[in-house]
């Protein structure tokens, strides 16, 4: 049985990139997160201690969102390796993608994104 965990949409204000005006004036960032796992069959479910907490993930999520970077491929970096580190007890497979909605007002309309699997 595969159990996905997914944390999705989660918005954050935050000061990620490398043009002087997104360090100061800051912007929108979006991010997702998803744990596949695989189970066993008779996995009990009815435990915290047996599921994957996505309350953890998410924290992990909004401190990181917190230090100011130049690129988001690094902010998912150390994302995807916190979350690796915190769940190092269970073989699952963590996807991480970062949003970043019109990238330092360059663009008019749409958005950059990353995502990256460990």
């Amino acid at each position: 049985m595969k159990l996905q965990t997914a944390l999705e949409n989660l918005e954050f204000f935050a000061y990620h990139g490398m043009y002087p005006e997104e360090k100061e004036k800051g912007g929108i960032f979006k991010v997702d997160v998803w744990v596949d796992e695989e189970l066993p069959e008779n996995h009990d479910a009815t435990q915290i201690s047996h599921l994957i907490n996505y309350e953890e993930i998410y924290n992990i999520v909004k401190e990181e969102m917190e230090i100011k970077r130049d690129f988001i491929e690094d902010l998912g970096k150390t994302i995807l390796q916190r979350i690796g580190h915190h769940l190092t007890e269970r073989e699952v497979l963590i996807t991480v993608k970062i949003t970043k909605p019109n990238p330092a007002g360059k663009f008019g309309s749409g958005a950059a994104s990353i995502t990256l699997q460990y």
